[in-house]
C-alpha cells in the first residue's frame, strides 16, 4: 500500500511538472516574436530567417489577381517588402491597400535568384520588346497593345534592363552562386490605427 501511494505522489508531482512546462514553454514562444519596421528588416533579412516576427509599415500594393501576395514598405516607398498569404489567409483584402498594418508571421526564403534565373527574365523582356503587339499598362492599369514597336519602347521610361543589371551587379559583389529574396509568410494581419 505504501508503494502504491508513493508512486500517485510521484505521478502527481511530475504531472504538475509538467503541466508547468508546457505552460511555461508557450509562454516563452510568444516572447520570440520580435517586433521590427520594415527598414530594419531590410537592413539585415537573412538575420530574421525563419524567426517569427511582428513587423509593421504600410501597404504599397496588393496582387489584385490572386490576393496572395502584399507589398510593405516603412520610410522609403521603393523599398519594399514581400508578404505572402499563409496561415489562416488565404487572400488579403484589398481594403489594407495604403494602409499602416501589423503582420505577424515567420521569415522565409521566398526565392533565389542566379545567373540562369537572369539569363531567363533577360530573355523574356527582349521577347517583349520585340512583340509586335506588345503591351503596356495605362495609369488605371489597363493593358492595351500597342501595334508600333517605336511607340511600345517609348512607353518605357526607364531602361527595361535595370533591374537585371541590378541583380547581375549584387550577384557578382556577393560572390554566392545565388542571392536571397526573403519574404514573410503572413499569419495574422491587422490595421494600426493612428491616435
Amino acid at each position: 500500500m505504501k508503494k502504491v501511494f508513493f508512486l500517485l505522489i510521484i505521478s502527481a508531482i511530475v504531472l504538475i511538472n509538467n503541466t508547468g512546462c508546457k505552460q511555461k514553454s508557450a509562454t516563452e514562444a510568444d516572447s520570440t516574436k520580435v517586433n521590427i519596421t520594415v527598414d530594419e528588416f531590410l537592413e539585415n533579412p537573412e538575420s530574421w530567417a525563419n524567426k517569427e516576427v511582428v513587423i509593421s509599415g504600410t501597404v504599397s500594393h496588393i496582387c489584385k489577381h490572386s490576393g496572395k501576395k502584399l507589398f510593405l514598405f516603412g520610410a522609403d516607398p521603393e523599398k519594399t517588402l514581400k508578404i505572402n498569404a499563409g496561415g489562416e489567409i488565404s487572400a488579403f483584402d484589398l481594403k489594407y491597400e495604403g494602409m499602416d498594418v501589423e503582420i505577424t508571421g515567420t521569415v522565409v526564403e521566398d526565392e533565389k535568384i542566379d545567373a540562369n534565373y537572369l539569363n531567363e527574365w533577360e530573355a523574356e523582356i527582349k521577347a517583349s520588346l520585340e512583340d509586335k503587339d506588345q503591351k503596356v499598362c495605362t495609369e488605371d492599369n489597363k493593358a492595351i497593345a500597342v501595334q508600333d514597336k517605336d511607340a511600345a519602347k517609348d512607353t518605357v521610361k526607364d531602361d527595361p534592363f535595370a533591374n537585371v543589371k541590378k541583380f547581375r551587379k549584387k550577384l557578382e559583389e556577393s560572390g554566392k552562386p545565388y542571392i536571397s529574396i526573403w519574404g514573410i509568410s503572413c499569419k495574422t494581419i491587422k490595421e494600426i490605427t493612428k491616435k
